[in-house]
């Protein structure tokens, strides 16, 4: 079993904390799913560069969907993607087993119970080692009452933003679709001239 860091949640539901996310730094290069119900599904940042999005919606085959810096020349900051689920869907994501918590990196909680929103959003984004002042600029500030998590255990440093109040979501269903919101450039699900690709589960 590769080492991995984990998201999970400070509570136990139905006797297990939930993983919320996991992440694990292989040889071909570092691979993440957050907010996930499908046992398989990732997202693969390659020692090139290249970038793959293994789910459900690509049949379960890697379909590549952009390319940036090589993993181990890695520079700045860089957003890899926006994850959206309902609070009482993720109690069933999968328990954290006490082999995978035994052989963890580092082992992050998140208390569900501090957020009121039922939604909760979640921000990936790579960021360059002893470079927290990259994110320090008051116009790409986070939205209020966010959550940041840093993850400094794999390189680049994995740095996440967790939203969970209605004032503060950037992504959050409708009856006839979603409403995707825009605080600045570096926090936003309808940036101008930015297509964006989405899956939706449920």
């Amino acid at each position: 079993m590769k080492k991995r860091v984990y998201l999970v949640t400070k509570e136990e539901y139905d006797g297990c904390q939930r993983q919320l996310a996991w992440f694990a730094k292989h040889q071909k290069g570092l691979y993440y799913e957050i907010l996930t119900f499908f046992v398989g599904s990732h997202i693969s940042y390659h020692r090139d560069g290249r970038i793959f999005r293994t789910s459900p919606a690509t049949s379960c085959y890697p379909n590549r969907i952009r390319k940036y810096l090589p993993l181990e020349e890695f520079e700045g900051l860089y957003q890899l993607g926006l994850g959206m689920a309902w609070k009482s869907e993720l109690m069933k994501n999968p328990c954290l087993k006490a082999r995978a918590r035994n052989k963890a990196l580092a082992l992050h909680e998140v208390d569900l119970e501090v957020y009121p929103s039922e939604i909760i959003n979640i921000i990936v984004e790579f960021l360059e080692p002893n470079k927290k002042e990259l994110i320090m600029s008051p116009d790409i500030a986070p939205p209020p009452d966010a959550t940041m998590v840093v993850i400094d255990s794999i390189k680049p440093w994995i740095l996440l933003t967790i939203l969970g109040h209605e004032h503060n979501l950037l992504i959050k269903p409708r009856e006839d679709g979603f409403v995707a919101r825009h605080f600045n450039n570096r926090y936003s699900a309808n940036l101008p001239g930015v297509e964006y690709k989405f899956e939706a589960y449920g």
